[in-house]
Order: structure tokens, then sequence, then C-alpha cells
């Protein structure tokens, strides 16, 4: 299932939608981050906002990705933290419904 996002206003009511791939390169990416960036905040199975503060960060960090990581994903949600900043609003990210693995013992 892939990473859906929201650009939500200061009431958070939801005004844009876009997600990621399928194949979850966006995801890698955040995995992938160094320790303190604001990309690793984004959690796979869990919820992550990013209030506009944190938006200018984020976009950064996407600028600052090698070109050949910056595909089609990256770009549209830069354009919707851009819109969030210019909103006052907020960016999040509805991870996936984490569902542990049945144990047999």
């Amino acid at each position: 299932m892939p990473l859906v996002v929201y650009v939500e206003d200061q009431n958070h009511e939801r005004m844009a939608k876009t997600h990621e791939d399928h194949k979850g390169t966006f995801l890698s990416l955040c995995e992938a981050a160094p320790e303190g960036s604001i990309l690793r905040a984004v959690n796979r199975y869990g919820d992550t906002m990013f209030n506009e503060i944190q938006l200018v960060r984020f976009v950064a960090e996407l600028n600052e990705l090698p070109p050949e990581k910056r595909n089609s994903t990256v770009r549209k949600l830069a354009a919707a933290a851009e819109f969030a900043i210019a909103s006052h609003g907020y960016l999040f990210f509805v991870g996936e419904p984490f569902e542990p693995r049945s144990v047999t013992v």
C-alpha cells in the first residue's frame, strides 16, 4: 500500500492529496536518511505530520538530494510541501497499517 500524503490547512481541513509510487522509493529514501534528518521522521507504519517550520527543512532536504533520487514522487511531495507552507498548513503522511505476523509456538 503506497504512502498517502495530505496537504491540510490550519484547521486540518484537507486541501490536496498525493501518494508515493507503488515501489516505495520515497519511504526507502526516508529510511536511509541520516539520523537527525527530517526525512528520517517519516514513519512507514505510523502517521507523521509536519508543520510549516518543519516543512521548510523538509523541502530543503528534498532539494539537496542527488538529481537521480529526485524522482516524480519526490517532486510531487516537494510541491505539496510548498503548497502547505504557502497556506500556513501541514503535510500529513498516513502510514501503512501495521499487521503483526502471527507466531506459532
